[in-house]
């Protein structure tokens, strides 16, 4: 465990350094590790669109007085009235550990502790009593928030604070008072992010005291349904609707289960015919209403009186009744002549006893027990086909360093939590190394990057600013509806996504930074980087060259300059039209983004950057063409360059570890003895080395521990291998000029032999032609370019 620890320490580092070296320097490392938290919280649905908002305000002493990281506003609501507001707040603070000694590593004092929850405290106070009106009129967001805060007050259901810290709390401090409202306190420090990240969850797991939430602490009674299985076991309850009403009032959305949470969404639907029934018929709202259907991890009993009684649950979800739970509490909120002592309702509880099988199978659950077809429509599991075959492709498709084309690298997608760490953790040190040299950190991207990408250049911008949770929602909606037609991504949507991907990027990072060099407001950057990019695409008639970008891998100067005057201009459009209101939730409604749409932009980028475009009929063919998720011809080139990764020690071990051990999977040593031959002496594979050669990849894959197993029967050096694949990418990259060029030279100069000219010309048509080309052809052909690099020619 230390050491899982400790490698995730050292990943978490790296992603706050990636994402404040991306931005430049002077970016604030506490501004970082906060939007690293959200995303984590979001990722698990404590949080929905929340967004860092750093602000200090300074005591008389020269200290601080109050002091805030971010914020969310969620769970809007909209009662029978049409009175609209938000159910939940959610404020962030942060106490971050700069100096390399003790950050990430240290334990805070309980007076650090007290002091930091006192200054948001503050802020709190301030806000409720409507204090705050002395803030400079830039600070647009912060100003709205207050005047929210101090608007909504008694209407807000729960106030929730996040402690984040980049380091241990020994510390817990469940809730505080402000103004005679309650606020509830979550501290997220280094284990609480370590844990989620290692159960690689779709949520934090709740456990439920039904004791503390019952009269009496009598706890809840059940019956066992009588059937034994290894996977499962059902209860059925009938559960009290005050109870029901206490549950969703502490814990809100987070009860439901992902697939039932989308389908509520943020428009907390009142049920006026559950309304009804509470308040005018009480006693049959048994008999009404279909009861909720609800999963666990564990559970706790007991028998009294010949009586099994549900003390604790773990990890409790509803998977069906979401709106049931949520209008007994707003029924009973509303109206103080509701009567929830009268109201009793049916429950059916799934235990998952199979951790393994816990994460499928409550989302089926989810899917099976609801009858709306929104909900059965929606599947966020990571196992979708659609993902799988977006991580196939990021495995393979070596791309350029603009800043060293002598270097090649992928863009890792990370379609389940941890895959990246998982996969370093799994290698040796020097395995490590150039695994971090070939899937840089800062060009890690996961799922709900994917939907923002793909969501701005589809012109849906106001999704985007959401908040990655809602906005993925919505995009899995259209993939979901793909995946039924069988179509699926292939190489031409790999281009358009990571090209995209370095357009938002790229648009993010001439927002500047707080403090620095920053156009406006940096707590809205994400929203007014989602509208620019939209803003362009839309301009541009989606015209933009992204084969260019893709393969190029950056934007050149004159783009990157009209891109920064687009994003002042989208900037204080914004501010102008959301005066008086949240920008944030201004930003969030399809009429803002049809606002920008009909403003009018004053120069004609199409006429101007006429080389950054193409045509119409070639972004129509673009568009129409059938992607192909399979490729032969790179298949074999990637699986040729996997058996070369493994190297020519762990081949020659191997043959010893086949001999010496009894393993499963009919492996012959003289199988492995000819993949090593054919490597050593720059020998083909021939097709039963790579369908041998794949069922030993397979297995190491489950069985990391024999590659080093392997390599210690062999004798010989563990040298570095050639990369197949990446070298395969590279010469691809070749234009047409640059090939004729470096066959003039060679012929001029005579450094190829006849047999090096002929290869070379032999793989330049095969390149062009999108033949199989032999992987001793293609190493002998980057070896003779790789003599002209003192001409000019660089690969």
């Amino acid at each position: 465990m230390e050491r899982a620890l400790q490698n995730y320490i050292e990943e978490l580092k790296s992603d706050v350094a990636s994402l404040v070296y991306s931005e430049g320097e002077g970016t604030s490392f506490e501004d970082k590790f906060t939007e690293y938290c959200i995303e984590v919280l979001e990722s698990i649905g404590k949080s929905e669109g929340a967004r860092v908002l750093s602000y200090i305000h300074p005591n008389s002493q020269g200290g601080i007085d109050w002091k805030i990281n971010g914020y969310c506003l969620q769970d809007q609501y909209k009662d029978e009235n049409g009175k609209t507001y938000y159910t939940t707040l959610n404020l962030f603070i942060t106490n971050f550990v700069t100096d390399e000694k003790n950050a990430y590593n240290y334990n805070i004092s309980k007076d650090d502790y007290t002091k930091a929850l006192n200054q948001i405290k503050r802020f709190i106070n301030a806000a409720l009593k409507r204090h705050i009106d002395y803030l400079d009129s830039s600070l647009t967001e912060l100003n709205e928030l207050g005047k929210i805060i101090g608007k909504q007050a008694d209407d807000f259901d729960r106030i929730k604070v996040f402690f984040l810290l980049n380091g241990f709390s020994n510390h817990e401090k469940e809730k505080f008072e402000v103004a005679n409202i309650e606020v509830q306190v979550e501290t997220w420090d280094i284990a609480r992010l370590f844990k989620i990240n290692e159960s690689n969850s779709i949520h934090e797991p709740i456990e439920i005291d039904f004791e503390k939430f019952t009269d009496g602490r009598k706890g809840l009674q059940c019956l066992q349904v009588p059937i034994e299985d290894e996977m499962y076991d059902c209860y059925l309850a009938i559960v009290p609707g005050e109870i029901l009403a206490k549950l969703y009032k502490e814990f809100s959305n987070e009860l439901l289960e992902s697939n039932v949470r989308a389908f509520l969404g943020q428009a907390g639907k009142f049920n006026k015919g559950i309304r009804d029934t509470i308040r005018e018929k009480p006693q049959m709202f048994l008999p009404y209403n279909n009861g909720i259907s609800a999963t666990a991890e564990s559970v706790e009993t007991k028998i009294e009186n010949n009586q099994m009684i549900i003390t604790k649950l773990n990890d409790f979800q509803i998977v069906n009744g979401g709106q049931t739970t949520a209008s007994l509490y707003h029924t009973q909120k509303k109206f103080k002549d509701a009567d929830l002592s009268k109201i009793f309702v049916q429950m059916k509880l799934t235990v998952i006893k199979d951790r393994e099988q816990k994460n499928i199978e409550v989302p089926n659950i989810s899917r099976f027990a609801n009858s709306q077809n929104k909900v059965s429509e929606l599947d966020l599991s990571s196992n979708n086909p659609y993902f799988i075959q977006i991580e196939n492709l990021s495995r393979k498709k070596y791309v350029i360093n603009p800043e060293n084309r002598n270097q090649s690298y992928l863009w890792f997608f990370e379609r389940a939590n941890g895959q990246y760490r998982e996969t370093l953790n799994k290698q040796t040190p020097a395995q490590q190394k150039k695994f971090k040299e070939q899937n840089p950190s800062n060009l890690k991207f996961i799922k709900s990057d994917v939907a923002k990408f793909i969501n701005a250049w589809e012109l849906e911008p106001h999704y985007v600013a959401q908040g990655s949770q809602k906005n993925f929602v919505h995009y899995n909606k259209k993939i979901k509806e793909l995946v039924e037609k069988n179509k699926f991504p292939g190489e031409n949507f790999y281009k358009k996504l990571i090209a995209n991907a370095i357009v938002f990027k790229q648009v993010d990072k001439l927002f500047g930074r707080k403090g620095v060099d920053a156009i406006g407001d940096t707590s809205i950057k994400a929203l007014t980087v989602a509208y620019t990019v939209s803003y362009f695409h839309f301009l541009t008639d989606n015209r933009l060259d992204l084969w260019k970008i893709y393969e190029t891998q950056k934007i050149d100067d004159p783009l990157n300059s009209h891109l920064k005057q687009l994003l002042v201009f989208v900037y204080d459009h914004i501010v102008l039209e959301a005066s008086n209101s949240l920008i944030s939730e201004y930003a969030k409604r399809e009429s803002s983004w049809k606002k920008l749409q009909e403003t009018p932009y004053s120069e004609n980028l199409l006429e101007i950057l006429k080389d950054s475009f193409i045509t119409e009929e070639e972004r129509d063919l673009r568009e129409k063409e059938k992607e192909k998720a399979d490729n032969p011809i790179e298949d074999y080139i990637f699986q040729v360059s996997e058996i070369y990764k493994l190297g020519i020690k762990f081949w020659d071990g191997f043959r010893y570890y086949i001999d010496k051990n009894s393993i499963q999977g009919n492996f012959a040593c003289m199988s492995a003895f000819d993949i090593y031959m054919k490597i050593r002496y720059e020998k083909n594979f021939v097709p039963a080395d790579i369908s041998f050669a794949k069922r030993v990849l397979d297995f190491i894959s489950e069985n990391t521990e024999i590659i080093n197993e392997s390599k210690a029967l062999s004798k010989l050096e563990d040298t570095e291998m050639p990369d197949i694949k990446s070298i395969y990418d590279r010469l691809q990259l070749i234009s047409k000029e640059l090939w004729d060029k470096a066959l003039a030279i060679a012929e001029q100069t005579k450094l190829f032999t006849n047999i090096e000219t002929a290869n070379a010309k032999s793989v330049r048509i095969s390149l062009t032609k999108k033949e199989l080309i032999k992987e001793q052809a293609l190493l002998h052909a980057y070896k003779s370019l790789k003599k002209l690099k003192k001409f000019g020619i660089r690969i």
